[in-house]
């Protein structure tokens, strides 16, 4: 054989073998929300270095809640199988379990135990006895706070309503800045919002297995919120428009003393490379109450689940397994300011040392109540946007608009039962 012919055969098996060893990767397609932190990418480089034979294509999705549910609908009701995993809401696993959309994961679960997880998150996750879902990071809403300038005032942090609207009012006067910021688009996190204050109130709007969205505890939350924007003007006519970003773009700029977001707030707020003006200036608390009452929070946070349609969920369970794991949820709760929905990281010294509020809220994040359990939650949640979004813009009285939404509701539950 000639040197040459011998040299180009040698090249050709290398590249081949070069080529094979790229195809052969397993691919995992990952749908999940818009992160500000960069810790997502992080946690796919950390898993791609300790998984070589593994290639995780992230699929950004909207920051909007209602936006990504409504693109997953779109895929999954057509048996799209380009993507493997979707991270999914703590509101939707009963509603894609019951479309047979995703895959129960009981079986794959034998090398992570329920116990290490808080119960919330987990029991969201859970189907006619089915574990649909793995629990990825948990919320509560919370209320951040400036204390540099509440103890430049001699002030103790709200508990109260009329506390918040007192504070807010002299301190937005004075400093010049917004008193308080939430988010207030037509939006699921509207719902959030509203639910913390009826809880808030002593209220529900839920009763004897229905819905009872126009009681007057539900009405004299919404009232409260439309005064927040129109009577007593502590917050921006613009918040009607505001997502989580928007208004925490606002007070991590130092432009609002009050702010009602989800814990992923602290580390952008302690970060001054993500352009945070307010590092080392901000406390936290529980949501306030009215007088008489108890604070509560709306459980939140996100779950990973496998599509019914995915060609590599074994991959995906990989993926899942390692995202849920100690080591990536550390990574998330220090990176990306995510509560970990297992135990032993909020024991853990780093962790505590970067978020010491994890130890003092722990009760609250975990006693955090979930919205209504319903395969029919997204429509119900659809139709209260609408109304509570007419009441915030003054298109209906707070009455009005929860009389609305409470006939809709009823009409659409009752059209959807079998």
């Amino acid at each position: 054989m000639r040197p040459y012919i011998f040299v180009l055969i040698f090249l050709t098996l290398i590249a081949g073998c070069g080529q094979q060893g790229k195809v052969g990767k397993e691919q995992i397609t990952w749908a999940v929300g818009k992160d500000a932190t960069g810790a997502q990418g992080e946690l796919i480089k950390l898993f791609e270095s300790r998984y070589p034979a593994y290639k995780v294509n992230m699929i950004e999705m909207p920051e909007s809640a209602s936006t990504q549910h409504d693109s997953y609908v779109t895929y999954l009701s057509t048996a799209d199988s380009s993507i493997d995993i979707y991270t999914i809401d703590v509101i939707w696993p009963a509603e894609f379990a019951a479309a047979e959309w995703i895959i129960p994961l009981d079986n794959y679960l034998k090398p992570i135990k329920k116990d290490d997880f808080l119960k919330g998150p987990i029991d969201a996750c859970i189907y006619r006895g089915k574990l649909y879902a793995i629990p990825w990071f948990t919320d509560a809403g919370v209320l951040y706070y400036r204390k540099d300038i509440l103890g430049k005032e001699n002030l103790t942090p709200p508990r109260t309503w009329q506390e918040l609207i007192d504070q807010a009012i002299k301190l937005q006067e004075k400093y010049k800045i917004h008193g308080f910021v939430f988010q207030a688009q037509q939006y699921e996190g509207l719902i959030c919002n509203f639910l913390e204050y009826v809880w808030g109130n002593g209220g529900s709007i839920e009763g004897d297995g229905k819905f009872d969205i126009a009681n007057p505890r539900a009405c004299q939350a919404l009232q409260f919120m439309v005064d927040i924007i129109h009577k007593y003007e502590i917050a921006p006519e613009g918040v009607i428009t505001y997502k989580e970003e928007e208004s925490r773009q606002l007070f991590t700029s130092g432009k609002a003393v009050f702010h009602r977001n989800w814990p992923y707030v602290w580390a952008i707020a302690q970060n001054e490379a993500k352009g945070s003006m307010v590092k080392d200036k901000v406390g936290i608390i529980p949501m306030v109450h009215n007088a008489g009452c108890k604070s509560s929070s709306v459980l939140g946070g996100w779950n990973l689940a496998i599509s019914k349609y995915s060609k590599n969920k074994q991959a995906a369970w990989k993926f899942i397994e390692f995202l849920s794991g100690y080591e990536a949820q550390k990574l998330y709760a220090i990176k990306g300011g995510r509560l970990p929905t297992r135990k032993d990281v909020y024991r853990d010294e780093e962790v505590l040392r970067f978020a010491p509020h994890y130890r003092d809220f722990y009760q609250v994040f975990i006693n955090a109540r979930p919205r209504p359990v319903s395969p029919y939650y997204s429509q119900i949640s659809d139709l209260l946007q609408i109304e509570l979004h007419q009441a915030l813009t003054l298109r209906k009285t707070a009455l009005e608009a929860l009389i609305d939404a409470s006939k809709k509701i009823e009409e659409a539950v009752r059209q959807q039962v079998p």
